[in-house]
């Protein structure tokens, strides 16, 4: 843009800015003319002047009047008697006050011309006196405040720590003075200044002691509640154990600081209330109150985001508590600090009043958030500790359930005349619901039994623990595999869990016949390879607890096979064929049946093995979902 085109548009917008400013400036003062015809005939010094003084008025007239909304809201939000009959004295004052200055900036100037013409026009600004009047009324009449005690804190407080400077500008003045006319005057302002430095530096070493000191003598309550409170924080982090943690907490605030009324309410986790745990002075020991809709967590991230102190008064309960406010009231509580940590709320301070009957306020409120931030750590720690602890315990408690229930598996493959048997079970989780057994009836008659209890984990354990027990005592040579689930369908029918049930595969092999029997209540295929040829053998049945009746019976088939050189027999639970990868696809049985038909020659432990590393490779880093159980049995 050439240099004259950016000129000329610079003035065309201050041009047009002026211009905004006379139009506003001629509104205002259409207004200020409506009140004040006569200011008209005014010159511009004086009219400009004049209208800015209307303007400071309208705008401490309009603060007044949301200082007026403010009261009455308060005031409705009361409950206690006591306390509304103090705010009603200053309400009425102050609305007495606030309509007299009001009416002597409108009314007043309208009916006179000027107050020295018409001097009772102006008589109401003397009711702005009854402003003060209600407020010390209040306070003497009420004892909202001690105020002998405030003013003569204040003065003596004022006086000592205005003498503590008065003494420190003094000294530097008369030994900055005493040294520079010693010197010449090349150096004076040097030396002056570099006295002032040292100064500074001994003075800011002993300025907090002076500080404590005269915080002590006038302040007392205070200076024992900064003392304690500082030693609480550096202490409590030390402090291992949540119930030693919360016993601190109280001996601290009940004991050491004399509170009238306290309580810790922590939030339970699973059901997301404030419960009480530790009190004193409460009527209601088993107090607790519910997260409603979780506001409390809400109104404590609202104040951290605009960095107010993290404190509740007890004007605020009834927001931030609707679900708890009365009895927070009936109960005597009149402040609350949330404990919480990374904006997580682990739980509430509740306090009653100080030892002198006054309500928590100012420095102390910072002193209680600074105590109560170290004290949320500290719960959070020992509750992490303690969730850590139990999980080591359950940890241990799996870990002998596992090496119980890997009792129970076959420990060492049966020896049978022409059969090359292995097997394997591994549980999804430190236990399993799957369950095999090989039991040998004689040297050329084997039980093979694969069963799944629904689910898995401690409780399909239990099951499963049950089963091998009834198994073991009903297979013998003189039952069938089909007999032998029947009267397994009796005895657990009435013994287990209505969403339990139990899928079970019992084969008979008998090799001196060259026969096999299966029977299967709802359990995945059984597979035969043989040179390469692959039957899935499928016969019809329900779950082993579903149905204790005729109806299971009626539904469970038993095949009966012959077997030859060369048969491989797989069975196996739903664990292989659904284990699934990270593009969630499922294992299937074709990639197990290609390794199985690949290592025909080898033995059935060399299969067996093949099969579980396959199966690992296709898994890669996904954690199992679920147990699995592989028996291979390979006719000699």
């Amino acid at each position: 843009m050439k240099p004259k085109l950016l000129v000329e548009n610079l003035h065309l917008k201050f041009y047009y800015i002026r211009q905004q400013f006379y139009l506003f400036w001629h509104y205002i003062s259409r207004i200020y003319f409506i009140y004040y015809p006569t200011s008209q005939h005014l010159p511009d010094n004086r009219l400009a002047s004049y209208l800015l003084i209307f303007l400071i008025n309208a705008l401490i007239l309009l603060a007044l009047i949301i200082g007026l909304i403010s009261l009455f809201r308060s005031y409705l939000k009361l409950k206690d008697v006591k306390e509304r009959r103090a705010i009603f004295v200053v309400l009425i004052g102050y609305s007495i006050g606030l309509a007299s200055i009001i009416y002597i900036n409108t009314f007043a100037s309208v009916l006179a011309e000027n107050i020295f013409n018409h001097p009772e026009y102006y008589l109401p600004i003397f009711l702005i006196i009854l402003l003060p009047l209600a407020f010390g009324y209040s306070i003497f009449r009420y004892s909202l405040l001690d105020v002998s005690d405030v003013l003569k804190n204040a003065i003596l407080y004022g006086t000592a720590t205005v003498s503590i400077a008065g003494v420190y500008f003094l000294l530097i003045y008369v030994i900055g003075t005493t040294i520079s006319e010693a010197i010449t005057s090349e150096y004076q302002a040097f030396v002056a200044a570099g006295i002032f430095i040292l100064f500074a530096l001994i003075f800011q070493s002993t300025k907090d002691k002076f500080q404590a000191v005269i915080t002590k003598s006038f302040y007392p309550e205070q200076f024992a509640y900064q003392k304690v409170l500082m030693k609480f924080s550096n202490d409590v982090a030390t402090i291992v154990g949540m119930d030693n943690i919360l016993d601190s907490v109280q001996e601290t605030f009940v004991d050491s600081l004399k509170v009238e009324k306290f309580g810790i309410a922590i939030k339970d986790s699973k059901s997301d209330e404030f419960i009480l745990v530790r009190e004193d002075g409460f009527k209601n020991k088993n107090f607790s109150f519910p997260n409603c809709d979780n506001i409390i967590t809400k109104k404590i991230n609202e104040k951290l985001e605009v960095k107010h102190p993290n404190a509740f008064d007890k004007f605020e309960f009834e927001d931030i508590f609707p679900c708890a406010y009365k009895e927070l009231e009936e109960e005597g509580v009149f402040t609350i600090i949330p404990l919480f940590i990374k904006r997580k709320t682990v739980g509430l301070l509740l306090f009653g009043l100080k030892h002198s009957g006054a309500q928590f306020a100012g420095k102390d409120i910072d002193l209680l958030i600074a105590a109560a931030n170290q004290t949320a750590v500290s719960i959070e720690n020992a509750r992490l500790y303690g969730e850590e602890t139990k999980k080591i315990k359950i940890e241990r408690e799996l870990d002998v359930a596992r090496k119980i229930q890997e009792g129970l598996l076959p420990v060492s493959m049966p020896k049978i005349n022409n059969l090359d048997i292995a097997g394997t079970m591994i549980p999804a989780m430190q236990v399993g619901g799957d369950y095999f057994d090989l039991i040998k009836v004689s040297d050329t008659q084997l039980f093979v039994i694969v069963g799944d209890v629904s689910g898995k984990g401690l409780s399909a354990s239990f099951y499963m623990s049950k089963l091998q027990t009834m198994v073991q005592l009903f297979c013998n040579d003189s039952k069938s595999p089909k007999e032998v689930l029947v009267e397994l369908n009796k005895r657990i029918f009435g013994n287990i869990d209505k969403q339990w049930f139990i899928t079970l595969t019992i084969s008979f092999i008998d090799i001196g016949k060259r026969k096999i029997k299966i029977c299967r209540a709802g359990h995945t295929p059984t597979i035969k390879v043989t040179d390469g040829v692959v039957q899935y053998i499928k016969p019809s049945g329900m779950g082993v607890g579903l149905e204790n009746g005729s109806l299971f019976t009626e539904h469970l088939e038993e095949l009966e096979m012959n077997i030859a050189p060369r048969d491989i027999f797989i069975f196996s639970s739903d664990g292989i064929n659904e284990a699934m990868n990270f593009k969630n696809e499922q294992y299937g049985y074709e990639k197990m049946i290609s390794i199985i038909k690949e290592k025909s020659n080898q033995s059935s432990n060399e299969i067996l093995n093949c099969s579980i590393k396959g199966l690992e490779k296709f898994r890669g880093d996904i954690e199992p979902n679920d147990d699995i159980t592989l028996v291979v049995v390979k006719v000699l």
